[in-house]
Parts: C-alpha cells; sequence; structure tokens
C-alpha cells in the first residue's frame, strides 16, 4: 500500500510564501477539470495507453511462459537498451531482487539467471563483460521500441558476430528481441532472422513502458512476481480514477507540483528514497519527470539523492541554500532485516535495541522535520514494504501523475522532441566518411 502525505507543503506548516494556501489551490482550479478531460482524450488515442497496459488479457501469462525458456536454459541474462528500454526494470530488479543478486549462486537465485544491464556503450566496459560472460549460457534481450536506438544497435551489431561464430546458426537461441509490433528496423530484423520476439505497444513511450514487456518480461526471467507488479499498478489506476483531489493522490501531487513550479517559482524537485531497495526508482524518476515535461521553457530539474547516505552531502544546500526545491521523501513502513543493535558502543546507548531499519526511519523523519523548521516544503511517500505489488503501485501512481503535470502546465507528456534531435544529429555525424 502506497500512502501519500503533503501535509509539509501547507502554508500553516512551512509559510505561506512557500507553502500551499486555499487561494493557491483556487488558482490551480480551473485546470483541474480541462486537465482530467484532457487525460482521457489521451487515454482514448492510445497516448495514455500506460493506464490500459496493466489490465491486457493475458499479458502475465504470455511473458511468463517465454520467460520460462530463458530460465530453463541460461544462467546470464544480458539486457541491452538504453534509457526507458532500461531503467524500470534496473529499478525493479533492484527492488525486488536480494541485495547482491549476481553473486549468489543458482539455488539462492531461485534458479534464475544473473542479470547485465547494459544501458550505455562505454566500450570499456561493455567488451569486458562480453569476456567474462560465458556466452553459452548467456541470453540477451535487445529492447528498443523504435527499433532505431543507435546505441542499443551498436551493441547489437557487437554481439551478432559473436554469437555467429562461436553458435552457427543456433545463435537465435540466445536472443530476444523486445521491440514496435510491425514497424522499424529492429522489427523487420527479426521478421527477416525469424528472432523471437515481444510486442511493445506502438503507442507505449519508453519512459511509460516499464509494466509493458519492456519490464515484466525480464523481470520474469527472474522470477519477480510480476503478476503481483500488475496487481499494483491496476490497484493504483482504480484509486486514481476520479477527479476528486481527496481520492486521487496522483492528481493531488501533480497540482502540488503545479503551484510550486507556477506559483511559488520552485525549479527542483528532488526524490530521496531512503532505502536502497528504493535507490534506483530515482533514476526511473528522473527520465519520466525531465523527458515528460522539460518542454517550451516549462518544467522542473529532477535531481536523486539517497537517504540516509546524502544526509551527509546534499542537505546542507537544501537546507541552507537557495528555497527553490520540493523533496519528495520515499520511505518504508517495515524492512525484511530487524535484528536489534545490542552492544554499542558506551557513547551510543540511545541505539541499544534499534534496528538499522528503525534508524533508517528515525533519519528520514529527522531530516523531514529539520527541512520543515527550515521552511523548506516535502512530500512524503511511504509503502507498506518494497515488494512487487508496492511497486506496482508506486511507477503507476508516477506515471499517471507525470502526465496530469503535462495536462496542467498545456504541453503533450509523451514526446520528446529534444531527444529526437539528438538522435538525429547523431545519425548525421557518424554517417559523414
Amino acid at each position: 500500500m502506497l500512502n501519500f502525505d503533503f501535509s509539509n507543503c501547507r502554508a500553516e506548516v512551512v509559510g505561506f510564501e512557500h507553502g500551499i494556501t486555499q487561494d493557491d489551490l483556487k488558482v490551480v482550479a480551473p485546470k483541474i477539470d480541462s486537465s482530467h478531460k484532457q487525460m482521457q482524450k489521451w487515454l482514448s488515442s492510445g497516448e495514455a495507453f500506460f493506464l490500459d497496459s496493466p489490465f491486457e488479457k493475458g499479458l502475465a501469462e504470455r511473458l511468463r511462459l517465454a520467460a520460462r525458456e530463458v530460465r530453463d536454459s541460461f544462467d546470464n541474462l544480458v539486457v541491452l537498451g538504453i534509457g526507458g528500454s532500461s531503467l524500470g526494470l534496473k529499478c525493479l530488479s533492484s527492488a525486488c531482487l536480494p541485495p547482491y543478486f549476481n553473486d549468489l549462486d543458482y539455488k539462492h537465485r531461485k534458479n534464475s539467471p544473473r542479470l547485465f544491464v547494459c544501458d550505455n556503450i562505454d566500450p570499456d566496459s561493455f567488451s569486458a563483460l562480453l569476456e567474462i560472460l560465458n556466452l553459452k549460457e548467456t541470453c540477451f534481450n535487445v529492447i528498443s521500441k523504435s527499433g532505431k536506438t543507435t546505441e542499443t544497435m551498436a551493441q547489437l551489431s557487437m554481439v551478432l558476430p559473436i554469437l555467429k561464430t562461436k553458435f552457427g546458426n543456433r545463435w537465435k537461441d540466445h536472443v530476444f528481441i523486445t521491440t514496435d509490433p510491425v514497424s522499424g528496423p529492429l522489427r523487420k530484423f527479426a521478421d527477416e532472422e525469424s528472432v523471437r520476439t515481444l510486442d511493445v505497444p506502438p503507442k507505449l513511450g519508453g519512459r511509460f513502458s516499464v509494466l509493458s514487456s519492456v519490464g515484466l518480461f525480464p523481470a520474469a526471467c527472474l522470477d519477480i512476481d510480476i503478476e503481483s507488479v500488475l496487481d499494483g499498478a491496476m490497484a493504483m489506476v482504480k484509486r486514481c480514477k476520479e477527479i476528486s483531489l481527496e481520492t486521487n493522490p496522483a492528481y493531488m501531487n501533480a497540482v502540488i507540483f503545479e503551484i510550486m513550479r507556477y506559483i511559488k517559482k520552485k525549479n527542483i524537485s528532488v526524490m530521496m528514497p531512503y532505502a536502497d531497495h528504493l535507490a534506483l526508482f530515482a533514476d526511473w524518476y528522473v527520465q519520466l519527470f525531465a523527458e515528460s515535461l522539460g518542454k517550451e521553457g516549462k518544467g522542473m530539474t529532477p535531481v536523486k539523492a539517497l537517504g540516509s547516505t546524502d544526509q551527509h552531502s546534499q542537505i546542507q544546500l537544501y537546507m541552507g541554500g537557495p528555497n527553490d526545491k520540493i523533496i519528495t521523501f520515499l520511505g518504508v513502513e517495515r524492512f525484511k532485516k530487524v535484528n536489534a543493535i545490542t552492544h554499542p558502543l558506551e557513547s551510543f546507548d540511545y541505539i541499544r535495541g534499534h534496528s538499522l531499519g528503525n534508524i533508517l526511519i528515525a533519519s528520514q523523519k529527522a531530516t523531514t522535520e529539520a527541512l520543515k523548521v527550515a521552511k523548506r516544503p516535502s512530500i512524503t511517500i511511504t509503502l507498506t514494504d518494497v515488494c512487487p505489488k508496492t511497486m506496482g503501485e508506486l511507477f503507476m501512481f508516477y506515471e499517471i501523475s507525470v502526465a496530469f503535470m503535462g495536462a496542467l502546465s498545456q504541453i503533450n507528456p509523451f514526446d520528446q522532441p529534444g531527444v529526437e534531435l539528438g538522435k538525429r544529429l547523431i545519425k548525421d555525424m557518424l554517417s559523414k566518411r
């Protein structure tokens, strides 16, 4: 279950200059109905397909069946993808798998392959990985919705000759391709070579695709309960069906950000999880937020942090620097390990009887309280625990919220013209001989 608390954004708590007042809500109120209607239009046109994706009949079963081929045959799963083709998976796997998963033996990985996500084309690290892997025991999942991503196609172009040399015509046994169902050069290649494929819905953008085959197929290969992920996502869609801010936390979050950006002149959004299992959620959030909302001179700059690590690096800035930020704390009610400290050093007797989880939760609450005293607004989102279902809720909460932010700001959160320009320029530069 996801709990949403925005009390530390209220003017009564952080002051009228930086906190939300009833007058502020009245300024935004006229936009809410039209923005909700825009969300419905996007849903009807397919641009907001992410809202329907978790309800797709038989999705989990199909992906589990395909994943069984990987689980039964391979000890390594290498994902080739970048941006929305990798960040959601990295977050989901980090949240749901045991720490140091790749270092565990086969039995303690529950008969699952090790996971390697190659989301950059640094030649040193990529070549090193190919050299240390036993390719006979390795499957490659190539992910590009458009099938035109230069970096991913470059990786594939390096891998294919190696596989063909080692395995001849059986190289196809080592590849799954996740791409558009009908168009794009990667789809054309897969069809011509009869490579196994998984479809990405045509209008589903990469940064909104974690709850599709993009994120869920490799997750299923790792024995993550993808049915529960989808259950959590569906529960959040139902929770956010109505237009009322009192019952729709995703809309309320979006309205708060609109007020903070438009009225309070906050131009930085900090996402600060207080759990290592959630650390990579901040990476996923940064892409979703930046690529969806940074257009037409609008948007806020997303920044990632991690508690309590960054209490000792960034918090001084947030406490004493410009008051131009809204901070979201992402916390957990309970951790899996609860061993209490029984023999603290003499000067630290106050931690006796507490677990590391207790101390981490206290650190989060203390930081929230300190920021409140300094009149710095913050939101707190708390998960009962980190599990597949709560991750499904969390992903969907932010996908809905960011899409609604786009509607409130009167921009399209589903395109990325700045990214597309860069892709074209890369192609032009590399085409010059």
